[in-house]
């Protein structure tokens, strides 16, 4: 039996929908992301199978394959439509993969939750990832339906995953040679045409790791569940110190091209009541690419729950003539935590 993959679209419809896509590229191994999308743009046969929030997945849902798609889309006459791109490749980009943790299905909306893993291949048998993607999946919500596309879409596994040694490279080469900054933009064609353009920060947070010694072990983020909802939390001790682990690399290709023209800064915050830095925690950007640790330690003195947030600190819109204008676009990052004054947290093994 040909196994199967769940493909979940995000679009530059909108910003919201880029930043998903950046915050799936940017998020460390076992985080969990949620996407939405209205049941008319789900494949059909996936809708059928979707449960209520608090019932189970049915099997051949349990643990599908996910991979994170970006497509390029323009507006025209009112209606959003792929982009036909020049040569052999199509307006379908995987972007990240990942594991189906739940689904369901709220009134009109279908709700999943996936826990991210592998990034994706650059190429195999000297195919890149995104022809392949295009040749062999039709993203239609049912055959024969060429004018409606799939947003949630189940079709065959292609197997697109790289190996985990190679997700520094992988992520890197996405960058340098996948993305294309023509095609990550929000334009309407329309009677009020609008095209905005994106100052990308591509970020990776790799991990957060707790220093024993002269040694730092990472750990996994724990897995919870309230009601449908699924969601990641890192546990950490009160007294320790904790390292998170943070790259950039950007496509600019001069000074002048840096996202903010070099001005824009990644900072971390957290409940300082809670909290408290050992040394930097933020980061300007002002080179191509960049590793930072941000370290932290725990002050509570009893078991409380707390987040960690990524955010960008820059300046706002730069508007332009004719309704075009250019955004500094970053995914903004929560990473929930829960202190704990006595229990060891989860490590990877």
């Amino acid at each position: 039996m040909t196994k199967k993959c769940l493909y979940l679209v995000s679009s530059s419809s909108s910003s919201e929908y880029v930043a998903d896509c950046l915050e799936a590229l940017a998020l460390p191994r076992g985080m969990i992301q949620h996407f939405r999308y209205r049941l008319r743009y789900i494949d059909e046969g996936l809708r059928r199978k979707l449960p209520k929030e608090t019932d189970q997945l049915l099997h051949d849902l349990r643990d599908l394959p996910v991979v994170v798609v970006y497509l390029c889309q323009v507006q025209t006459v009112g209606k959003w439509k792929p982009v036909k791109t020049t040569g052999r490749s199509g307006p379908y980009l995987p972007i990240r993969c990942g594991r189906l943790i739940h689904a369901f299905v709220d009134g009109e909306i279908a709700h999943f939750f996936f826990e991210l893993n592998d990034y994706v291949r650059p190429a195999y048998r000297g195919v890149s990832s995104r022809d392949l993607l295009n040749e062999e999946i039709k993203f239609r919500k049912a055959p024969g339906q060429d004018q409606h596309e799939s947003f949630a879409h189940v079709a065959r596994d292609l197997k697109l995953a790289a190996p985990r040694s190679r997700d520094t490279l992988a992520f890197q080469k996405f960058i340098d040679d996948v993305y294309q900054a023509n095609e990550w933009r929000t334009r309407s064609l329309g009677s009020a045409p609008l095209d905005v353009t994106y100052d990308i920060v591509f970020v990776r947070v790799i991990g957060l790791f707790q220093q024993e010694g002269d040694r730092l072990t990472p750990l996994m983020p724990v897995k919870r569940v309230l009601q449908g909802s699924v969601f990641a939390v890192y546990e950490i001790t009160t007294g320790e110190t904790y390292h998170i682990k943070i790259a950039t690399h950007l496509a600019a290709r001069t000074p002048r091209e840096l996202p903010g023209q070099g001005r824009a800064r990644l900072a971390l915050r957290y409940d300082p009541n809670l909290i408290r830095p050992v040394g930097p925690t933020s980061l300007r950007l002002s080179s191509f690419y960049d590793l930072e640790y941000w370290s932290i330690m725990p002050q509570s003195l009893i078991d409380l729950p707390s987040v960690l947030t990524i955010v960008c600190e820059h300046e706002g819109i730069v508007d332009r003539e004719n309704f075009v204008r250019k955004e500094l676009l970053f995914p903004e990052m929560s990473f929930p935590i829960s202190i704990v004054s006595s229990k060891r947290p989860r490590r990877v093994r």
